[in-house]
């Protein structure tokens, strides 16, 4: 059949504009506000946040109109041709215009998100809108099977509502390993994050598993009870082998990081953000490299050789080290905040967590000492049990150390550090 006339004799066509419609609506007035968050130039990020509203809507199409096709074909009797023409031939036929509507569920809002967030696609995000296309042809497959089993037109609604519950149903439970197995991944992508290998794989074992499982049952050979077997076999083994993957999981499933795009300054220290904020750098660079002279002049030991912007893992974050350190360099910079965060990674305690007074004293006066003392003190004046006496009697401890010289205070900062993990004086 020539492809215009499998579409106008497909189900597709009067379902295609009924569904987009409903799913372009969906995009314009719910998920569009989920992008507004910063994505960095991430594709994933974006990618993700649209795939995680919409992929069970797509199953739920594929699987609907596949089963209205099987209903249509059997209705027909077109099963008879059987001998004059394979049942897979007839079946893919049917379904290459189901799967592309499917297909175009997730794509053109995928589309639409890396447009309005202005983010140029690339092969991470593209992997996770294959894979959700990948299950959405599996999810025609199932739903075909069962048009082909259950002729009532009940079973279409049926198919649907059962397919888009499925997944929802993984999401409630309080045990994580369903949901690992549906490609709805628990947490929202962050920046350079992406599934790991195994993640990807366990969901395709079961969906692709199950949909070889439903073929079976279509294949020739000869006894029923055979066919039904081997398919039992094939899902059983599939869905066994993805949840043996997933099943000491816990909410968040394994994720690689660092896979997003980072500039990086030249010379020492070396300054690395996302490429996002690549247009800062300078003045970033000035910022850091002119606060690190000012901490080595109060007696500071303030010797990065890398600065790096805590984005580039912000689940999984990396600790700092005497010469690595890990800041939340372009949110700083922004807010104007820069001095304080370098200023606040130089201080180095040899026990976590330090003694809380000693390092209260400490970070107010290194934050004094580059010009954002009041920085510090709003965020201290987060936490409960910082009250205004504490206020002013940390100013004033602190204003009586910037008034001794420059040799008193850097032996005062390094005796308080001390004094915060215990050590004598």
């Amino acid at each position: 059949m020539k492809p215009l006339a499998r579409i106008r004799s497909s189900s597709v066509l009067w379902a295609s504009p009924v569904v987009l419609l409903l799913v372009l609506a969906y995009y314009f007035t719910d998920i569009t506000s989920d992008l507004r968050l910063d994505p960095l130039d991430y594709a994933p990020t974006v990618v993700d946040g649209v795939l995680r509203n919409l992929v069970p809507v797509a199953y739920a199409v594929a699987a609907a109109l596949g089963a209205w096709e099987a209903r249509k074909l059997g209705n027909a009797d077109i099963w008879q041709w059987g001998a004059v023409r394979s049942r897979y031939a007839i079946a893919a036929h049917s379904l290459v215009p189901v799967v592309a509507l499917a297909w175009l569920v997730l794509i053109l809002p995928v589309v639409c998100g890396l447009i309005q967030t202005g983010t140029p696609p690339n092969m991470a995000g593209a992997g996770l809108l294959v894979l959700a296309m990948a299950l959405c042809a599996a999810h025609a497959v199932i739903g075909f099977g069962w048009g082909t089993a259950v002729r009532h037109i009940a079973a279409v609604p049926v198919i649907a509502v059962l397919d888009f519950l499925a997944l929802g149903w993984s999401t409630g439970l309080t045990v994580p390993w369903p949901r690992h197995l549906t490609s709805l991944y628990p947490g929202r992508l962050m920046f350079g994050e992406l599934p790991t290998v195994p993640a990807l794989v366990a969901p395709l074992l079961v969906g692709l598993g199950a949909a070889a499982a439903v073929a079976l049952l279509w294949s020739g050979i000869p006894r029923a009870w055979l066919r039904a077997a081997l398919a039992g076999a094939l899902a059983l083994s599939c869905f066994g082998g993805g949840y043996a993957i997933v099943k000491d999981w816990s909410y968040i499933g394994p994720r690689s990081t660092g896979n997003g795009s980072m500039s990086c300054t030249s010379g020492s220290p070396r300054i690395c953000t996302p490429s996002a904020y690549a247009a800062e750098l300078p003045a970033l660079r000035e910022e850091v490299t002119g606060t690190l002279r000012t901490l080595r002049g109060a007696g500071v030991e303030a010797h990065p050789a890398t600065l790096t912007d805590t984005l580039a893992a912000v689940r999984y974050p990396e600790p700092s080290t005497t010469t690595d350190w890990h800041l939340p360099l372009g949110a700083s910079q922004a807010a104007g905040m820069t001095p304080y965060q370098v200023a606040r990674a130089a201080v180095r305690f040899e026990c976590a967590p330090p003694a809380t007074e000693p390092a209260r004293l400490v970070y107010y006066w290194v934050s004094m000492k580059v010009g954002q003392g009041d920085v510090y003190l709003r965020r201290l004046s987060t936490e409960p049990d910082f009250t205004a006496g504490k206020r002013e009697l940390l100013r004033a401890r602190v204003n009586k150390v910037l008034g001794m010289d420059g040799a008193d205070q850097a032996e005062w900062f390094r005796r308080t550090v001390a004094s915060a993990c215990g050590k004598a004086s």
